[in-house]
């Protein structure tokens, strides 16, 4: 675990460029979404960043995929590589989209249903709730390696969604030591994205970048482990 690690915070020249890629993507979106915030095509706007983001993220890791890899590529290679992995990460995407707002509507209509229920009621629901949804919640985060599957092994959304809960499944005492490390780093950063949301243009521009770094060795880990565990 250490090595690999140690192996994705060690970045090479691409990696260092893919970063830059991404702190430029970060300054844009802020900056648009900044300037448009009220406007009354916002939701369309929304729409195509999530596009455009889901374009960077599979570029981003092919980029880090060839980059760990034995195969020599150019930076432009990148973006013209990662296309055909587009369709299936947005899906995974959409999916999950779906999965999410039909759990969140259950819940607000177990709220509304306990709102004004005596308290031992309120309790026996909640407990229902919980303990209902605690299993589909599990299989949810077992698929959440499946976009990463999909660019490393170029294989279709549901073999990707079943290998992610295979491999989650068999590795899960690493994959929680992975998080243990990097969720509240990046909690800390987007604590400071919060905090700090214009008051400082240069300092602002640290953050982004660091957020970009923090978003490809986070990648590059992630792909380190599952290529040595899998």
């Amino acid at each position: 675990m250490i090595q690999i690690i140690k192996k994705g915070v060690l970045l090479n020249r691409r990696e260092f460029c893919l970063s830059l890629i991404v702190f430029v993507y970060l300054v844009f979106s802020f900056s648009v979404m900044s300037h448009y915030s009220n406007v009354v095509f916002l939701p369309y706007l929304q729409f195509v960043f999530f596009l455009l983001e889901n374009y960077l993220t599979v570029s981003v890791y092919y980029g880090i995929r060839q980059s760990i890899g034995t195969e020599q590529f150019k930076l432009h290679d990148v973006f013209t590589g990662g296309n055909r992995f587009f369709g299936r990460v947005l899906w995974y995407k959409v999916l999950s989209l779906i999965f999410i707002l039909v759990v969140a509507a259950f819940c607000l209509s177990m709220i509304e249903l306990v709102k004004d229920a005596p308290l031992i009621t309120t309790g026996l629901i909640t407990a229902f709730t919980v303990i209902w949804l605690s299993f589909p919640v599990y299989l949810f985060l077992l698929t959440v390696y499946a976009p990463l599957i999909i660019v490393s092994d170029d294989v279709p959304l549901f073999t990707a969604i079943k290998t992610s809960m295979l491999f989650i499944r068999n590795n899960l005492g690493n994959v929680v030591k992975l998080l243990t490390i990097f969720l509240p780093l990046w909690c800390f950063a987007i604590l400071l994205l919060k905090l700090y949301n214009g008051k400082g243009l240069v300092f602002q521009f640290c953050i982004f970048y660091i957020v970009s770094l923090l978003e490809i060795i986070t990648v590059k880990v992630f792909l380190f482990f599952y290529r040595g565990e899998r």
